[in-house]
Order: C-alpha cells, then sequence, then structure tokens
C-alpha cells in the first residue's frame, strides 16, 4: 500500500437537488497528455489538510475595480431554448462579421475541442477562422497570434466577433487591451468560460510548492509548452495585467459564467475541492464570479461544467451542447448595439 493510499480522501459532493447517483461512466481515459494531467490535478491537497491561505479572498477580486456586469440570465434561457427548438435567432448581420475562435489551454490536445461550436456556426452560413494560438504558450505571445489575425481581416475590410473559450477569452480582451487601435473593427466580443480575474486552480497549482514542483516537471514534458501559461491565469498576474491594461468596455462583450457541483460531471473532483476548501462555486476550473468580464452583458449558469462549453459530453452527463451555447451567446453577442 502506497503513502497516498494512506491519505483520507474528501468525501463526494451533495447530489443537486432531484438528482439521482449515477455511476462514474465519464472517467478519464487512462492514456494520452490530458488524462495524466487530469489525476495530477485529481491530487490537489484535500481542502481541510492544506495549510495556508491559498486563493482565500482573492475570487472576484476585481469587482470593486471595474464596471459592474449586466445579467442576462433570462434573456438567455428564452434564446437558448429557441435554439434547441431549431428557430432561427441570428439577426441579418451576422453573415456581415468574421468570426475568430480562439481555444483555451491544451486545446490542441483534446479531439474535438471547439469543433462543435464552430460547426454550427458554418452551418448558419457565418465565415469562421480558428486562430492559431498556441493553447501551451504564454500569454503575450499568443496576444501577438489574435492581433495578427485581426491586421489580416482588417486588410481585407472585415468587421470581427472574437469567441474565446477559457484562456482564449483572456487573450481575445488582452489583445484589444494591448492595442486599441484594433478595437474599432471588433463588432463584438463572446468570452465563454473565461478567467478574467484569474483561475484557482491555476493559482493554488502555483503557490503551492509542491504543486509547483509538478507542474514545472510535467507540463513541459507531456505538452511541449511552457509552465508559465499556467502562472499567467494565478491571481497576482491577472492583477497586475488588467491594472496596468484595462480592457474596453465600449465593445459590445458577453460572458458566460459558470458553474456545476455534480456527480455527473467529468470535473466534480475539481469543482469540490473548490468548494470543499473555499465554499466557492466553481466550473472545475474557474470560479464563476472570476468569469464575469466587467461591463459585460453575463450569463450565470449553475448546473454546466467547464468541459461542457467546447467538448460534446455523453447524454445524460452534459446539460448542455456546445453548438447551442455558442450560437446563443452569438445572438445575444448581436443584440447590442455597437
Amino acid at each position: 500500500m502506497s503513502q497516498k493510499d494512506l491519505v483520507p480522501r474528501s468525501p463526494p459532493p451533495p447530489l443537486l437537488e432531484g438528482e439521482r447517483p449515477t455511476p462514474n461512466t465519464l472517467r478519464t481515459p487512462a492514456t494520452g497528455p490530458v488524462a495524466r494531467l487530469l489525476r495530477s490535478l485529481r491530487e490537489l491537497p484535500e481542502a481541510v489538510r492544506e495549510p495556508g491561505p491559498g486563493s482565500t479572498g482573492l475570487a472576484g477580486w476585481f469587482k470593486a475595480e471595474t464596471p459592474p456586469p449586466t445579467d442576462i440570465t433570462a434573456r438567455f434561457r428564452e434564446v437558448h431554448q429557441r435554439v434547441r427548438e431549431g428557430e432561427p435567432v441570428l439577426p441579418d448581420e451576422a453573415r456581415r462579421h468574421l468570426y475568430l475562435l480562439v481555444k483555451g489551454m491544451l486545446g490542441d490536445e483534446m479531439p474535438g475541442y471547439l469543433e462543435d461550436n464552430q460547426a454550427r456556426l458554418e452551418k448558419r452560413g457565418l465565415e469562421t477562422r480558428e486562430v492559431a494560438v498556441d493553447t501551451e504558450g504564454r500569454l503575450l505571445d499568443n496576444v501577438k497570434v489574435v492581433r495578427e489575425a485581426l491586421l489580416d481581416a482588417l486588410h481585407f475590410g472585415r468587421t470581427v466577433v472574437l469567441v474565446g473559450h477559457s484562456k482564449g477569452g483572456v487573450e481575445a480582451l488582452s489583445t484589444l487591451a494591448l492595442y486599441p487601435e484594433l478595437r474599432q473593427q471588433v463588432r463584438a466580443v463572446v468570452t465563454l468560460q473565461s478567467p478574467f480575474g484569474g483561475s484557482v486552480i491555476a493559482n493554488d497549482l502555483v503557490t503551492t510548492p509542491s504543486l509547483r514542483r509538478m507542474l514545472d516537471m510535467t507540463f513541459p514534458s507531456l505538452f511541449q509548452g511552457d509552465a508559465g501559461s499556467v502562472e499567467d491565469l494565478s491571481y497576482a498576474r491577472r492583477m497586475e495585467f488588467v491594472r496596468q491594461h484595462p480592457h474596453p468596455v465600449d465593445i459590445p462583450t458577453v460572458s458566460l459564467a459558470t458553474s456545476r457541483l455534480s456527480r455527473r460531471s467529468l470535473l466534480r473532483p475539481l469543482c469540490a475541492y473548490v468548494h470543499e476548501r473555499y465554499g466557492w462555486a466553481c466550473d472545475g476550473l474557474v470560479n464563476a464570479v472570476d468569469a464575469e468580464v466587467p461591463g459585460s452583458r453575463v450569463v450565470r449558469l449553475d448546473d454546466m461544467d467547464h468541459a461542457e462549453g467546447a467538448l460534446t459530453g455523453l447524454p445524460g452527463f452534459s446539460n448542455y451542447f456546445p453548438s447551442d451555447i455558442t450560437e446563443t451567446m452569438v445572438a445575444l453577442a448581436l443584440e447590442s448595439q455597437p
């Protein structure tokens, strides 16, 4: 028996109201770099045993310094239901724009990542392009890639809608913060579960010495990536960047902020860790409050984990389809006047 076997594990989170116990058929495959990283993340220190403050008091740190968002969850549910029923929801202007999709961290390592999102937009007759960011690279390096994509669109006289999932949304907003001259060609921004304020999991990884050593060793070897890309999403780094480079509030922006505490979620161990240690509502990687982009129109869902925004899940385990979410969010973004 190993030492790890002797460490008591945290109890599973409570079922949601009306939810029945379900076998965990969404186990992570035994092989593959993403599977191995997920297993590493599940070794986060047990919430009640970890010394030190961790991320205590840091969630939503920007709320006192930035314009508040406007809650449009009710409007989201109305439009989302129409999307699910196959009704057209996109305005006529939608076909005039180019849709630039920006992947989040490890996106290149996950088969099918953002494919359902992109396919739905193209099915609706919209022109899309995937921005070739390095999903294991540093934020500022990827900002340069997003900038080049915007300059290319400007060269051809195209207006753009930026759609970013997770870190991709942070990189989209950061590009507009650093290069304000490009804002005039951006019709709208859609952020899906993006850690604007920072990621609690990233923060705990880089501030816990034992986990930081694991990150520094495994991230380069598994993904040929830079462990600093995780640190870019720590609370300290996000505070520094946002305070030095305020993001634009004059571009119509909709943000999706989610959480899910359910046995049916693939990310249940991470949601449970955050819930037990801090009491925060989390989607597995990002606290809901940290995904609420200041000044945006925000959608707040408490039954969606971080994977559901970009990966098609199994029926009965996922509550949403990425395609439906994306079409709905784009429609909401284009309701706002530039």
